[in-house]
């Protein structure tokens, strides 16, 4: 259900912002209380069974992975708070700038978000993986976005109130991605209790004792 708030969340958003919609951009940002309640709920459940059950190895790191997991989820819904806000005030200002490839990064961000929750409730290694390799495209898309927003504030002096605020909303997208390869990565620490990526020595040691 966390996800799918913040999946919900950050597809409104984006609507909002393409289609100049204030009120629906403002109805994202109110929504966005529930999404962090829930998260606090899964926490406190996770806190609570690791406190009850003593759980060892592979359940210890699951339970660990979902609380994680939670404040991942939490996260994404503020940068869809994010991007409702520039909605907001591209919505107030409007100047007709064009919205690139939004839509691309917000598919691909979205799809990724829910692709790498269901790899960790059906502990899918292989999809948490190529979740990890779509976050270049995602790179790859919002730095297109940055070239062609540039180039139009450039072009138009008028478009860069607007384009700044197109950027910080894609901004917020590429985070989201960034944020569905850390759950991508608590999937293949929870199936072989490695740490995907560079790891410094607290981490290390804390993968070890672990497992």
């Amino acid at each position: 259900m966390l996800s799918a708030q913040a999946v919900d969340a950050t597809a409104r958003a984006v609507d909002a912002l393409i289609h100049r919609n204030f009120d629906q951009a403002r109805e994202v940002k109110r929504d966005d209380k529930a999404t962090d309640a829930l998260r606090y709920d899964i926490e406190r459940a996770c806190l609570t069974a690791i406190a009850t059950q003593q759980p060892v190895a592979h359940d210890l790191r699951e339970l660990i992975a979902a609380s994680i997991i939670a404040v991942e989820l939490e996260r994404c819904g503020d940068y869809a708070k994010g991007v409702a806000k520039a909605a907001r005030r591209i919505a107030r200002h409007d100047n007709g700038i064009p919205t690139f490839n939004l839509a691309d990064m917000d598919r691909l961000a979205r799809d990724m978000l829910q692709r790498s929750t269901r790899a960790f409730l059906d502990g899918d290694v292989q999809a948490a993986r190529q979740v990890l390799e779509d976050d270049d495209r995602l790179d790859q898309l919002y730095n297109a976005l940055l070239s062609q927003t540039m180039a139009a504030m450039t072009d138009n002096p008028r478009y860069i109130e607007c384009g700044i605020w197109l950027l910080h909303a894609g901004h917020s997208l590429e985070r989201i991605g960034d944020r569905a390869t850390n759950i991508a990565e608590r999937v293949i620490f929870v199936a072989t209790g490695e740490l995907v990526g560079d790891l410094n020595t607290h981490d290390v040691s804390q993968t070890r004792a672990l497992q």
